[in-house]
């Protein structure tokens, strides 16, 4: 079982957002910045996504565009998450 979780990721920097979809694994096992967690539901899905950006793992879990790697910064820089939806896939 997959949860998909719809987004929006806006990168200050570049003053550009993107939308996308991506899939978590049900029983998935993550770090938090404070302690283990699993994903079971679609909560435990969302913390996973919030976690991993709040870590600063952007390109580890999102579709960053090679143009922000192209630029003269050469990283992704500050960004903000919005999460849309998240349903069973």
């Amino acid at each position: 079982m997959q949860y998909l979780i719809k987004y929006k990721l806006f990168f200050h920097t570049f003053n550009k957002e993107i939308e996308d979809t991506i899939k978590v694994n049900n029983g998935l096992s993550y770090f938090n910045g404070e302690k283990n967690c699993s994903v079971y539901n679609e909560a435990d899905a969302v913390d996973y996504v919030k976690s991993i950006h709040k870590l600063g793992e952007i390109d580890k879990l999102f579709k960053v565009p090679q143009e922000i790697y192209d630029s003269e910064y050469g990283e992704v820089g500050a960004t903000s998450l919005k999460i849309l939806r998240c349903w069973l896939g």
